[in-house]
C-alpha cells in the first residue's frame, strides 16, 4: 500500500474517532462556562470586560486563521508522503495532531481548509482533488447540504476524483435524516452531472435514513425516483431491514402493503415487494421466539407473505429452531409449509446435525415431523447414507417417501453413474 494512502486513511479514521470526543468536551466546557456565568450574575460579579472578552467576529477570525494554518501543515504532510518519506515517530505524531485539530473544526472552518487544499499550487491537480475528497467525507457529516454545494461549485475538478461518489452518497444520506424530499430533489437535479453517484449507494443511503423515521415516505420516494427493478429491489430491502423493533416492523409492513396495493399493474415491482417480505425475519434473529412469533401472528400475513417470510426465516434463525419448525406446522394450512420446514431443518442440519437429529427423535409424529424427516435425510445422505435411509423408511409409504428418494437420486454425484443406477433400481425410481 502506498504511504500516501496509509496517511490519508489514518487521518480520516482518527478524525472520525476523535470528532465525537471533542464535540462532547466542548459541549461540557460550554455548559460549565454558562453555569459559572449564572453564578457570577447571582452574586453581582461581572463576567468580563471589554479588554478580556473577545467578540464573535474576533473568534471567527481566529478560527479562520487556524483553518488556513492547518491547510498549510496538511499540504506539507501530503507532500512528504508523496515523496515516499518513511513516517517516523515524529511524523506520526504530526499526523495524529493534525487529525485531532481537523476533527475539532466547525463546518465553516473545515470548508476553508478544503478550499485551500483544492487551490494549492504545491500539489498536482489529481492529488489536490484526492485530498479534497478525503476531507469532504468528514464535512459531509458536519454540513451535508454545504458539502454538496461545494462539490457542485468545484464539479469540474472533482468530477473524476476517486471516491467522490461516496462524498455525495454520505452527504445525501445525512441530509435525508432531516429533509429526505430535498435530498431526492437534489439527486434528480444533478443526475447528469454525477450519474454514477446517483446510483445504488446514494439511493440506499437516502432510502435507509428516510425509512428509519418514516417508512411510508420512503416508499413514496422510491416511486418518485423511477428506479429500475434491480435498484427498486435493493431500496425495498433497505426499508425492510432497517425496521428493527416490533413497532417499526408493523409500520413498515403496513406501508409495504399499501405500496404494493397501489402498484398492482407493475408485476415486476409486486415481485420485488413479495421477495423482500421475507427480510423482516432478519430483524427477528436476536428477538426471543415468544416475541418474534407473536409479532408474526399479530401481523396476520396472507399465505404469500407468510411463505416469503418463512423462506428467509429458514436461513436466518439459529436459536429455537425446533420451536420455529413446530410453529410453522401450525401457521400454515396442512401441507403448505412443508418446503419451509424442510429448508429450516436442512439449514439446521448443516450447522449442527446432532442437535437436529436429537430434536427429530423427540418430535411428535405427524405431518410436521414427516416434512422435517425429508429435509434432514436429504441433507445428511451424502455423509451418512445409512442413517438417512433409516429415517426415510420411517415415512409412511406414499408420495412423501417416494419424492424424498427421487430427490436423493436426482442429486446423486455425476461421476457415480453406477451407484445412481443401483439406487434407482433398488427403490423403483424410473
Amino acid at each position: 500500500m502506498k504511504i500516501s494512502i496509509a496517511i490519508s486513511a489514518m487521518i480520516l479514521a482518527t478524525a472520525a474517532g476523535l470528532g465525537w470526543q471533542i464535540d462532547r468536551r466542548l459541549a461540557a466546557a460550554r455548559a460549565g462556562e454558562r453555569q459559572l456565568a449564572a453564578e457570577a450574575a447571582r452574586f453581582g460579579i461581572p463576567t468580563g470586560d471589554a479588554h478580556t472578552t473577545r467578540s464573535a467576529k474576533r473568534i471567527r477570525i481566529d478560527r479562520d486563521a487556524e483553518a488556513r494554518l492547518l491547510a498549510v501543515e496538511y499540504i506539507q504532510l501530503v507532500q512528504a508522503s508523496a515523496k515516499g518519506e518513511k513516517p517516523d515517530e515524529i511524523l506520526q505524531t504530526r499526523y495524529r495532531d493534525i487529525s485531532v485539530r481537523i476533527a475539532a473544526l466547525d463546518a465553516a472552518s473545515l470548508m476553508i481548509l478544503i478550499a485551500d487544499v483544492l487551490a494549492s499550487r504545491e500539489l498536482d491537480e489529481k492529488k489536490r482533488a484526492e485530498q479534497a475528497v478525503l476531507l469532504l467525507r468528514g464535512y459531509a457529516r458536519k454540513d451535508p447540504h454545504a458539502a454538496l454545494a461545494f462539490v457542485m461549485e468545484h464539479s469540474a475538478t472533482l468530477k473524476g476524483a476517486k471516491d467522490i461518489e461516496y462524498v455525495i452518497s454520505d452527504s445525501l444520506g445525512n441530509w435525508a435524516k432531516d429533509d429526505p424530499i430535498s435530498a431526492v430533489e437534489w439527486m434528480k437535479k444533478n443526475a447528469l452531472e454525477f450519474p454514477d453517484a446517483m446510483k445504488a449507494q446514494s439511493i440506499h443511503n437516502v432510502i435507509y435514513r428516510t425509512a428509519a423515521k418514516d417508512p411510508k415516505l420512503a416508499f413514496t420516494l422510491i416511486a418518485g425516483l423511477g428506479l429500475n427493478y434491480s435498484d427498486a429491489h435493493s431500496a425495498l430491502n433497505r426499508i425492510v431491514t432497517v425496521a428493527n423493533t416490533n413497532e417499526a416492523r408493523t409500520a413498515t409492513l403496513a406501508a409495504l402493503r399499501e405500496y404494493r396495493d397501489a402498484n398492482q399493474a407493475d408485476k415486476a415491482l409486486i415481485q420485488a415487494v413479495d421477495d423482500n417480505l421475507g427480510y423482516f425475519s432478519q430483524g427477528l434473529r436476536k428477538v426471543s421466539f415468544a416475541d418474534a412469533s407473536q409479532w408474526v401472528e399479530d401481523a396476520k400475513m396472507n399465505p404469500t407473505e407468510l411463505n416469503r417470510f418463512c423462506e428467509r426465516l429458514s436461513n436466518g434463525i439459529v436459536e429455537d429452531t425446533g420451536r420455529w419448525i413446530e410453529w410453522m406446522g401450525k401457521a400454515f394450512p396442512p401441507g403448505k409449509g412443508d418446503g419451509c420446514i424442510m429448508d429450516m431443518i436442512s439449514s439446521w442440519t448443516r450447522r449442527d446435525y446432532e442437535a437436529a437429529g436429537k430434536w427429530l427423535v423427540s418430535a411428535p409424529e405427524g405431518p410436521v415431523k414427516n416434512a422435517a424427516i425429508r429435509g434432514y435425510a436429504q441433507t445428511i445422505f451424502k455423509h451418512d447414507p445409512e442413517t438417512a435411509m433409516q429415517w426415510i423408511m420411517t415415512l409412511p409409504p406414499g408420495s412423501d417417501r417416494d419424492n424424498t428418494l427421487r430427490n436423493i437420486h436426482s442429486n446423486w454425484p455425476k461421476d457415480d453413474r453406477e451407484g445412481a443406477a443401483s439406487f434407482a433400481k433398488e427403490h423403483d425410481i424410473k
